[in-house]
Formats: structure tokens, C-alpha cells, sequence
């Protein structure tokens, strides 16, 4: 029988619009868990987000039976 092992990391980046630097202090760190909690509501991990005040990193593990755009 045949098994099959997947595991599918992504770095994904965005920013604010126009590069604007307004994500500060508790805006940030809110932000943060909220993208978080929506990793993990897909079913995914979120192993780190972080960035700093016109842009946000995330690196996460997500599971192969959805899309990134999900």
C-alpha cells in the first residue's frame, strides 16, 4: 500500500497599502494573533508571524488539501 507524505511550508509577506508604517505597538501584536488564529481556523500552523510597522511576514505550515488564496 502506498503513503504518501506532504508538507507544505510557505513564507507569505504582504503590506499596508502604500507601505504606510501604521501598524504599531498593540495594532501589530493584535494583527498578529488574529492571522494566527486564521491559520489555524484553515487548519494549518502558523509557526511565526511577525513584521514590523508597513509589512507582515508569516511562515506556516499548511494542510495539502487547501489553496494558499483559501
Amino acid at each position: 500500500m502506498a503513503h504518501t507524505y506532504t508538507q507544505l511550508l510557505y513564507h507569505i509577506v504582504f503590506s499596508s497599502k502604500g507601505r504606510k508604517p501604521w501598524l504599531r505597538d498593540k495594532l501589530q501584536q493584535r494583527l498578529h494573533r488574529y492571522l494566527g488564529g486564521a491559520i489555524r481556523g484553515e487548519g494549518g500552523t502558523a509557526i511565526l508571524v511577525g513584521g514590523v510597522e508597513d509589512h507582515v511576514h508569516i511562515f506556516a505550515l499548511l494542510r495539502p488539501d487547501k489553496a494558499l488564496s483559501d
